[in-house]
């Protein structure tokens, strides 16, 4: 029999880093997928300590928490730069107090938030990952 208190706590001892590194490696096709169609949705990822959300969900978690961190990145996997942007658990427990989650599970949270502009989404984008290259090539 598994114990699963045993199990949150290996998983609680795996650095934020390799998570993030785990989730891009086994579902950045599904989160780019979620993201392409996305206009009133906030993603949510969890990393340990922290949320992730990209693309246009990182633009609305953005705009939820403007003193979240940003982070642009080129992935070998995707050809575009992808656009990051994370928040402490801390403050995503305190902002769901007072917000309704579509979904609230242990590693993935959806919030529904009004739609914005495209244009405003794609400007804030291009802003983010300016000098980046727009491509990697393939060895």
């Amino acid at each position: 029999m598994l114990n699963m208190d045993n199990n949150k706590e290996k998983e609680d001892t795996i650095p934020s880093g390799v998570r993030l590194i785990t989730l891009l490696r086994e579902h950045l096709r599904e989160i780019m997928d979620r993201e392409h169609a996305n206009h009133t949705s906030i993603h949510l990822y969890c990393t340990g300590p922290y949320w992730v959300a990209f693309e246009y969900s990182a633009y609305q978690l953005h705009r939820a928490f403007p003193d979240s961190e940003t982070t642009p990145m080129c992935l070998f996997a995707y050809p575009f730069p992808v656009v990051m942007v994370s928040v402490t658990d801390r403050s995503l427990r305190s902002y769901a107090r007072k917000h309704i989650l579509r979904k609230d599970e242990t590693d993935y949270k959806l919030l529904t938030v009004p739609g914005l502009p495209l244009a405003d989404y794609h400007e804030w984008h291009a802003g983010e990952v300016e000098g980046l290259p727009l491509s990697r090539e393939r060895i």
